[in-house]
């Protein structure tokens, strides 16, 4: 038997995730989309992109390149991509921290993602990195743990966000929607 508090679901409302899209999305006259945690596909599939390149870390799930999602951002040319999604699991900042050392990266990207935590997920090490909390994580987990979502937006703060879009869902976990364009006060 599955603990249920650790059952992920892909695309649990895919209405809502989409109108966020839409939402995100609205002022650009094309639409091409680097989706790096693809997963089957779905989300992008209610758009026209002109051009689509989803990557998924879990072989057979839609048409993917199969790849670390954040490993392979290093290696990725981010200047044909007006839009990153980042639909992850957890607190996304690891691949965050990479697309913005990503030199390719564009300012007017809009940048879509998903960040879930709970008190018992695990840090992300990009977020530990940038604020020093690796001695105080070692003795005390679940305490740093709760601050995940303000770490989170401390780290895109530290990226020059200043102005993000989002709403929260408050279930077993704490699990916000949002969007942010680089470089852009939107």
């Amino acid at each position: 038997m599955k603990n249920v508090h650790s059952v992920s679901t892909d695309n649990a409302d895919v209405r809502k995730k989409v109108s966020l899209r839409s939402q995100a999305v609205a002022g650009l006259g094309s639409l091409r989309v680097l989706d790096l945690f693809a997963g089957n596909n779905v989300l992008w599939s209610h758009f026209d992109c002109e051009r689509y390149y989803g990557v998924e870390a879990i072989k057979g799930k839609g048409r993917n390149l199969h790849a670390d999602n954040v490993r392979v951002i290093d290696s990725l040319d981010l200047s044909g991509f007006n839009v990153i999604d980042l639909d992850s699991y957890g607190v996304p900042a690891n691949a965050v921290d990479k697309i913005f050392k990503n030199k390719s990266l564009q300012a007017g990207t809009i940048i879509i993602y998903t960040c879930i935590s709970s008190g018992m997920c695990r840090m992300s090490k990009a977020i530990i990195r940038e604020f020093g909390l690796n001695s105080i994580y070692n003795k005390s987990k679940v305490l740093v743990n709760a601050l995940a979502h303000d770490l989170f937006y401390g780290l895109l703060y530290n990226r020059g966000v200043r102005r993000v879009y989002k709403y929260t869902e408050r279930t077993t976990f704490i699990k916000d929607y949002g969007y942010f364009v680089v470089g852009g006060d939107v």
